[in-house]
């Protein structure tokens, strides 16, 4: 996968943000929890490489009670030590991150059965804030100097 630039901050990030947006109270992570929230966060902005998000949440799961092993877990999807309803979270939030719910209809399916509808509002609203917000640090951070570099000081590049 290559770094994000400005055409990835496309009408799918934007719509992405209007999503979120009709849901305020659900990006607080409330129902399904701060270690929950901070690992769906960690994978979205994974799977769309954003070195200043990952950081951040990195830290931000840390304070959460993730460890390390956790957090490289989240980013990563490993099934070697995620419980069975965090692997669902985090598949459903790739599909949901790549515009390809439709085509995986028996994962959104496991999605909706593992989570009550206001579960669902909420994970759906913490990807989609965190679709737009990755694609918008990318966009701006590729454009200003230095930024291959950063991305390496973080281990992220």
């Amino acid at each position: 996968m290559t770094a994000m630039n400005a055409p990835m901050l496309s009408l799918y990030s934007l719509r992405s943000l209007a999503r979120a947006l009709q849901h305020p109270a659900a990006l607080l992570g409330r129902r399904i929890g701060p270690q929950l929230r901070e690992r769906i966060i960690l994978r979205v902005s994974s799977i769309n490489r954003c070195a200043v998000c990952s950081a951040v949440h990195a830290g931000v799961a840390r304070v959460e009670g993730l460890s390390g092993d956790d957090i490289h877990d989240a980013r990563k999807a490993s099934k070697d030590r995620l419980d069975e309803r965090s692997l669902i979270a985090l598949r459903y939030a790739e599909l949901r991150t790549a515009g390809l719910e439709a085509d995986h209809p028996d994962d959104v399916a496991a999605f909706e059965q593992a989570f009550t509808p206001s579960e669902q509002t909420e994970v759906r609203a913490i990807v989609d804030l965190f679709t737009f917000n990755n694609r918008f640090n990318n966009t701006w951070e590729a454009w200003l100097p230095g930024a291959q570099r950063r991305r390496q000081r973080m281990g992220l590049g």
